[in-house]
């Protein structure tokens, strides 16, 4: 009989939140064959973009239609959604969740990770995406299995209906918000020597070495990110992606209205000191996220070859230490 689980993941105002919980469905679905999931949420049209395969042993449900089903016994309730107890409650069998937070840097990450309490027949266990030692990890779903750059461009040029060809020095792919978009798009116009990879559908530059790539698939997007020289992200599940393609990176943070992100980049950039970062790619860091975007953005495209052996050494770190499912594992056995 096969096991199942359910997901719920509210999507308000962040696909990225979707694209997590369906990014860990595929490397659990594809590591357990007798494992189904029902994954209960409010974007069926987001969903099916994300995930192209019909082999997985996965359906959807829409989030509204919850109460009409019995829930199963292990339940993923994603990024701190509210979790109704009145409706778990009504069900005379215990009840595992586990509740995801968001990915954090901060050194007491630690001591809140796998931290757990019991509501009558429901035990809650909080995961806290993280890359430091101790906590639950991240998820690694980089499987880029083809031999040159130009095969998956084939591959890619067919199945989206583009023409990348590989003649250009460096490839950068650029999926950043709107404000750093608008600052440094002036460096796109002028640079011909660099491919640059958009991923905003709705973007409109007519230029040779500019591509505007539709809505990728979860695995397609992640393979993409290997074959770019640099990836400029946004969003924590596109900067870990990128982390382990062990290409160079610069993450644009999101910025909020606290000022919290401040002391995340902070955090980060603690982290990475670990690995023998340069400082002055700290700079370039800090500077992109709370400075001029549009000067670091051209440093880090001119100093790639030179930042590149420290992300060699992150890559190796993240796929031997932080692998989120080993722990996964243990709650589903």
């Amino acid at each position: 009989m096969n096991k199942v689980i359910d997901f719920y993941v509210d999507v308000i105002d962040n696909f990225w939140d979707l694209w997590f919980a369906v990014n860990l469905a595929k490397i659990m679905l594809k590591a357990d064959l007798n494992l189904s999931i029902r994954l209960f949420s409010n974007d069926e049209k987001l969903f099916e973009n994300m995930l192209e395969s019909k082999d997985l042993n996965i359906d959807y449900f829409d989030l509204k239609d919850l109460k009409d089903f019995v829930p199963n016994q292990i339940i993923f309730n994603f990024f701190d959604r509210k979790i109704d107890f009145d409706y778990l409650h009504s069900f005379d069998f215990e009840i595992k969740l586990i509740n995801f937070s968001y990915f954090l840097m901060h050194d007491w990450v630690s001591s809140l990770h796998n931290t757990a309490y019991q509501n009558r027949n429901v035990f809650v266990t909080h995961f806290v995406p993280s890359l430091l030692k101790n906590t639950w990890w991240v998820l690694q779903n980089n499987n880029f299995n083809y031999k040159t750059k130009d095969d998956f461009l084939a591959f890619i040029n067919e199945k989206y209906k583009l023409n990348i060809q590989d003649n250009k020095n460096n490839f950068v792919s650029v999926f950043v918000y709107k404000d750093t978009l608008n600052e440094i798009i002036k460096h796109i116009k002028n640079d011909e020597n660099t491919y640059f990879i958009f991923w905003y559908y709705w973007l409109d530059i007519k230029k040779d070495n500019v591509f505007v790539m539709p809505f990728f698939e979860i695995d397609d997007y992640n393979n993409f990110l290997y074959i770019c020289d640099i990836n400029i992200v946004r969003g924590e599940n596109s900067l870990v992606s990128s982390l382990l393609t062990w290409n160079v990176t610069l993450w644009d943070i999101y910025k909020e209205n606290n000022d919290a992100h401040i002391y995340k980049i902070e955090d980060f950039i603690d982290f990475l000191s670990k690995f023998s970062f340069k400082n002055d790619y700290f700079n370039i860091f800090r500077d992109f996220n709370l400075g001029d975007k549009y000067k670091n953005f051209e440093n880090i495209i001119l100093k790639r070859e030179y930042y590149k052996p420290n992300f060699i050494d992150l890559k190796d770190y993240i796929i031997k230490n932080c692998d989120a499912y080993e722990k996964i594992k243990e709650i589903l056995n």
